[in-house]
């Protein structure tokens, strides 16, 4: 069986940690920075070691969940020894926002992402952008019945012909997006 992959939510920013480098570097301390990473750990292994190489600054990792984080961050409040927190999912970064413990970025920083895909209120920053697909086998559809948007998945031809994984993050962010660009009745729809 072949299966293509369709692009919904291509990814417009790829960046490097070169974005966090102005702002570990007036954070880092004699013992460096400590970043908490609900990321990928090998993908942030290596932005680490490319950091430290770059700048001589020591990071600390402190691995796990992005609830977990967010929520330890709360927790922890002002006397969190984290300097970073890299979250791969809105929840737990609007968790930490909400609580009032990110610092504003310098505007050095921000000017380094396009506004589209920084928030106006400048306190965090992506770094690193992802694509959500919509896989298809094309020996039972062609590339023209294809739906247009996500939100033509709720038409009556696609019920019981697609699945999704409902409690994964990404899901979660997907339906978050569309009750913000189209209402709870169209999303419900």
């Amino acid at each position: 069986m072949r299966f293509r992959l369709v692009s919904y939510c291509s990814a417009a920013l790829m960046a490097s940690s070169a974005f966090i480098v102005p702002q570990a570097l007036a954070a880092a301390s004699s013992d460096g920075i400590v970043v908490y990473n609900a990321q990928h750990e090998n993908l942030v292994k290596s932005w680490v070691d490319g950091f430290t190489k770059e700048t001589g600054i020591k990071v600390t990792l402190r691995n796990g969940g992005d609830s977990e984080l967010g929520n330890q961050l709360v927790q922890e409040g002002t006397a969190s020894p984290a300097d970073v927190f890299l979250t791969e999912n809105s929840p737990a970064m609007v968790l930490v926002d909400n609580a009032k413990l990110f610092a504003p970025l310098a505007a050095e920083t921000l000017q380094q992402v396009a506004p589209q895909y920084r928030p106006e209120h400048g306190r965090w920053i992506g770094i690193a952008a992802r694509s959500t697909v919509f896989v298809y086998n094309p020996a039972k559809i062609s590339e023209a019945q294809l739906p247009t948007s996500l939100m033509d998945l709720a038409q009556p031809q696609w019920k019981g012909r697609w699945a999704a994984s409902p409690s994964g993050a990404d899901f979660q962010a997907i339906v978050s997006a569309m009750l913000a660009l189209k209402g709870e009745q169209e999303t419900l729809a």
